[in-house]
């Protein structure tokens, strides 16, 4: 319905009295003549009463939901929106520590104080696997007036926890739980699929449709079935979400709507099922997860979307193979880690493309060797001393360091790779010597190292006692 109405209106002669300021003229390949305000009739996103309210309810309907937002700059106005929305200042709120960067963001901007709950590493891997319900069941017995529960599933490995169990253990000691499920936008399409949080209790699940599902970029959803959470979450949103929407955005997210209404998730099944089964050709690389393995470790449930290829055992790092696929082959992969790459699927790849990426894979896998080296950890292995609050930081006085000089210091800065985002280092966190060489180790395998002042690996910003 937007999306004709906005057609409708282009080919309407009504000048454009109003912004944007290219007043519907196509300059470039956008097709700006789409491109609105909040005029009358084309409705307000913070005050959805006509044809965006629409998209929102049907939204809700196919994610199992009592209510939609629609999202225009990410899952990441979301995440901020939803904790700002069920914590308050000073309150405890219990974080994976494998979650992405917006929820410590978000911790810090509303100052509350996180507990965190480390998932254990999958053997023989470097890559975090599902929250153990009943590591988080202790967790929230032995810490006092929980008040949320963030857990991110699935990861950007595709590792899934069990939501439904948690979902029931985080209500029955009084604490909300809110899923990041930005990686699992197409799970309610297909049974082979992990169920969709929303509908496993999550009280509130924010998850990208642009990432696996065809949308923009920047198009997400806001999820909840607890009616009386939604004026909250609407509000707040209004506070971490731009009071002037593309209007080309949500179009395409009524077009991604329309799209997953008349379309069978079967032929994708079928070439992700084609594509396991031709890969066990490999020798020397190999796919992380088998969907023919029942005796997978850590893991309760599994995206078999995501292709995660590893390396680990031959002569080449992660980032090297990602580089191959990109230069030799023009593939280019989501992300690579010390050790692995990942690819991403969707229902929109083809037959050809699944076959490109497993010749490339079985080309490369005839040139590499055997290799015995050490598995460099790509993840924080157990939780650093915490000496303030994230939030305190920004009442303390700093000072840069040589990054050799960082050890025992307390960080006042984040430090994580990208993608995905997930922190090594948080604001208030007292530095150890073995995170300092984990990141040396990583930055020599090629992986991106991010910190917030944008100094690494020269310099650390640390607290000035």
């Amino acid at each position: 319905m937007l999306t004709k109405k906005l057609k409708d209106y282009a080919q309407g002669g009504v000048y454009p009295m109003h912004m944007p300021g290219h007043k519907r003229h196509r300059v470039g390949c956008l097709p700006l003549e789409l491109d609105l305000t909040e005029i009358y009739g084309f409705d307000n996103l913070h005050h959805p009463q006509g044809c965006i309210r629409d998209i929102e309810q049907e939204a809700a309907r196919l994610w199992q939901a009592k209510r939609a937002f629609m999202l225009v700059n990410g899952a990441t106005g979301g995440i901020l929106a939803a904790i700002r929305a069920m914590t308050s200042p000073d309150d405890t709120v219990v974080i994976a520590r494998n979650c992405h960067q917006s929820v410590y963001n978000a911790a810090e901007l509303c100052g509350v104080k996180p507990v965190y709950c480390m998932p254990d590493v999958i053997d023989g891997t470097d890559i975090y696997g599902s929250v153990y319900p009943e590591m988080l069941d202790m967790l929230l017995q032995s810490t006092e007036n929980v008040r949320l529960v963030v857990i991110t599933s699935p990861t950007y490995e595709g590792v899934c926890s069990d939501m439904e169990v948690i979902a029931a253990i985080c209500h029955a000691h009084g604490a909300r739980l809110l899923v990041d499920e930005a990686h699992g936008a197409h799970f309610p399409f297909h049974a082979r699929f992990p169920q969709p949080a929303v509908a496993c209790g999550a009280d509130a699940v924010v998850t990208s449709l642009h990432k696996t599902l065809p949308s923009p970029t920047q198009t997400a959803l806001l999820l909840t079935n607890d009616r009386g959470l939604a004026g909250e979450l609407q509000r707040q949103l209004a506070v971490f979400e731009t009071s002037s929407p593309s209007y080309l955005l949500m179009s395409g997210v009524e077009d991604c709507l329309t799209y997953l209404k008349n379309h069978d998730f079967s032929e994708y099944i079928n070439r992700l099922d084609t594509f396991y089964t031709n890969a066990k050709q490999l020798k020397k690389l190999r796919l992380l997860f088998d969907p023919d393995d029942d005796n997978r470790c850590n893991i309760d449930a599994y995206d078999w979307g995501k292709l995660v290829i590893t390396a680990y055992g031959t002569n080449i790092s992660g980032s090297e193979l990602a580089r191959r696929l990109r230069e030799d082959f023009q593939i280019e992969t989501e992300m690579s880690s010390a050790h692995y790459v990942i690819a991403m699927t969707s229902v929109c790849d083809t037959d050809e493309g699944f076959e490109r990426l497993l010749h490339a894979l079985l080309q490369i896998d005839r040139t590499i060797q055997y290799f015995d080296k050490e598995l460099t950890s790509a993840v924080l292995a157990e939780l650093p001393q915490k000496a303030f609050e994230p939030h305190e930081s920004r009442s303390r006085r700093a000072v840069t360091v040589p990054f050799a000089d960082a050890a025992g210091k307390t960080a006042m800065e984040f430090i994580y790779a990208y993608p995905p985002g997930i922190p090594y280092i948080v604001p208030g966190e007292v530095i150890s010597q073995s995170v300092l060489e984990q990141l040396v180790q990583l930055l020599s395998n090629g992986v991106e190292i991010i910190s917030t002042i944008r100094q690494l690996p020269q310099s650390i910003l640390v607290a000035d006692w």
